[in-house]
């Protein structure tokens, strides 16, 4: 499918330069560099995503070893709960 594209000098003078030492013409020297290297520029040209998966900021450091040290005080007691809760096994469940 034909399509215009405007070309500054310099890239003028390089499709000129790959005229002269190879046997292909313009368009044909574009659409081998298009097929060769677009993959390549779209890789490099593309939005980086953010590695962040949310925008909840991180904690303060320091901040995570207290909390877990704070939880595993606590966490003896959520298990005695939850054991109480369950009541007794029976082989009819």
């Amino acid at each position: 499918m034909p399509i215009s594209i405007r070309l500054d000098k310099e890239l003028l003078s390089l499709l000129a330069e790959g005229r002269r030492r190879t046997p292909l013409n313009k368009q044909e020297l574009v659409r081998r560099t298009l097929r060769l290297h677009l993959r390549e520029v779209i890789e490099g040209e593309a939005k980086i995503p953010i590695s962040r998966l949310t925008t909840v900021s991180p904690w303060p450091r320091g901040a995570l070893k207290r909390a877990y040290k704070r939880a595993d005080k606590d966490w003896d007691d959520v298990e005695a709960r939850a054991a109480a809760a369950q009541g007794t096994p029976s082989w009819g469940d």
